[in-house]
């Protein structure tokens, strides 16, 4: 079944990256192959397949080199009959390899091919197989994984078994989702995120210019913030604070987006959105943190921008360069903003808020997984991403008892698993589904988490940072837009899973974004 998709839903929609099948990089190309200069000119970006704390990234081999990225108006993507099969290749080419990293260490050499793990071979794909066998390394006292490997040298081929030792975590390390394991997972995240904060409190800007450091200077400041119990004692104080000063001094005045050949490239909306989520949540922490009128002005700003049908495009200006205009990610994204900002006791102008909920309610399936937006072939396709952010966002506004949330409370505990099946951006549904899952708890975090295992044990690098990875998408468009945000996207959005519920993670947990009772 093919079906059409505007490319692609992020905020970033404009850079799309080449996928992983150029020639092979050296170890410095680390994370993305090529340097950023070269792949912010469209080139040696890598959508390749992360092997955890092997510190390893493959392909599978004998991929032929893509076309770059279309330039087209739209892009035509094939919809997957059971995108959660999602095995991964039976056999993997070294690509990449982290300088220090374990498998570095051992003589695993770039061009070599894996075909299986602890005599297992990949028979029904690598993905699954490799996570057992890195959990069961990492929570042995001297573990190892032994990888099955084709090398070819002179002589030709030749094959062996290769052991790669692994540090031990203890026998915590078999459930990273709960205890001690998600501490130290999330602990290192947030540790490598401070190391790259600049001192402004920003982000080196990867797409979007100044508006997405923005959107990683937001997530990063919810990553830290529900790590912190106390405010005042917490560790990650400072990098609260500077994340806080970014957010308030650009998140309404990011970059001019001049207009190319007459098509409109603002995507602000994603910005003040994220901005306004990050500084509810701080200000509901620590009323001081943020003045009241700037985050009035923040709200101010979103409903002044809303379109005529109560939907959200990427930003004011008309239909983008893509030529459409609403797109309920944003929309869904603004109501979670709104929903936090009511929350710690901003005034949001109800029958503003209403005509979006209407909007994201009109483009709903019938099972009310809120669409990609009201236009046809649009309508009707509901995904976990943008209804698990509505859905955060109506209760703190007060419309939870409408038919309609029931429903999407529905849709989102029947689906919150089904990352795989969104759209554009993998890892804004990871993220979104993540929290909402740790929001609604018991069952439906643990079926979330029952799919989601695996992916953030083969997410971990050797240096704490949690990597973006292809998908069917990704795989079938050439291009992956979680690997043109970069590593401190997704390991931003990663550690706010891991530190959503404070019962299990490190923190308070983000009790106003997850319709929690504050601590006081």
């Amino acid at each position: 079944m093919f079906f059409l998709r505007s490319w692609p839903t992020l905020f970033l929609c404009f850079a799309c990256a080449a996928v992983a099948v150029a020639p092979l990089h050296a170890q410095s190309s680390w994370p993305f192959g090529g340097s950023r200069s070269a792949r912010a000119e469209g080139g040696g970006e890598l959508d390749l397949w992360n092997l955890g704390l092997l510190g390893v990234k493959a392909r599978e081999p004998g991929t032929a080199t893509p076309p770059g990225a279309s330039t087209g108006r739209r892009r035509v993507a094939a919809a997957s009959d059971a995108p959660a099969a999602d095995n991964g290749p039976d056999r993997l080419e070294v690509v990449l390899l982290f300088p220090t990293g374990p498998a570095s260490k051992a003589g695993l050499l770039v061009g070599d091919v894996i075909s299986g793990v602890n005599k297992v071979p990949f028979a029904k794909g690598s993905l699954d197989a490799l996570a057992s066998a890195l959990l069961t390394a990492e929570a042995a006292e001297r573990g190892a994984v032994v990888l099955d490997i084709a090398r070819t040298g002179p002589k030709g081929v030749s094959t062996l078994a290769l052991r790669v030792p692994i540090l031990s975590m203890g026998k915590d390390a078999l459930k990273p989702e709960i205890g001690e394991a998600r501490k130290a997972i999330q602990k290192a995240a947030l540790q490598w995120l401070a190391e790259r904060q600049a001192s402004d409190g920003g982000f080196s800007e990867t797409l979007s210019g100044r508006n997405g450091s923005v959107v990683q200077a937001a997530l990063a400041g919810l990553a830290w913030l529900a790590a912190s119990d106390a405010l005042a004692k917490s560790p990650w104080t400072q990098n609260i604070d500077k994340a806080r000063g970014f957010v308030l001094r650009y998140a309404l005045s990011a970059d001019e987006v001049p207009r190319i050949d007459g098509a409109n490239w603002d995507q602000t909306n994603w910005g003040i959105a994220h901005g306004l989520l990050f500084l509810a949540e701080l200000a509901a922490r620590k009323r001081a943190s943020v003045p009241q009128q700037e985050l009035e002005r923040l709200v101010q700003t979103l409903f002044a921008r809303m379109e005529t049908s109560g939907g959200f495009a990427h930003g004011p200006g008309g239909k983008n360069a893509l030529d459409y205009l609403e797109l309920n990610i944003v929309g869904a994204l603004v109501l979670s903003a709104l929903g936090n900002a009511k929350g710690c006791g901003v005034a949001v102008d109800a029958t503003k808020a209403r005509r979006l909920f209407d909007y994201c309610e009109a483009s709903a399936s019938a099972e009310g997984g809120v669409g990609y937006s009201t236009a046809p072939g649009q309508k009707g396709e509901g995904n976990i991403g943008r209804s698990a952010a509505a859905w955060l966002g109506v209760r703190n506004l007060g419309f939870d008892k409408l038919p309609f949330t029931q429903k999407l409370e529905s849709y989102v505990r029947s689906n919150a698993q089904d990352v795989l099946g969104g759209h554009a951006s993998l890892m804004q549904h990871v993220l979104l589904s993540g929290v909402a899952a740790e929001a609604l708890g018991g069952e439906v975090r643990s079926v979330w988490w029952a799919r989601a295992r695996r992916d953030l044990v083969l997410a971990r690098a050797p240096d704490g940072s949690l990597q973006p990875r292809p998908w069917h998408e990704s795989l079938q468009m050439n291009s992956n837009s979680d690997v043109s945000v970069g590593e401190v996207w997704t390991t931003a959005c990663w550690a706010i899973v891991l530190g959503a519920d404070p019962a299990q993670a490190r923190g308070a947990g983000l009790p106003l974004w997850c319709g929690r009772k504050l601590k006081q």
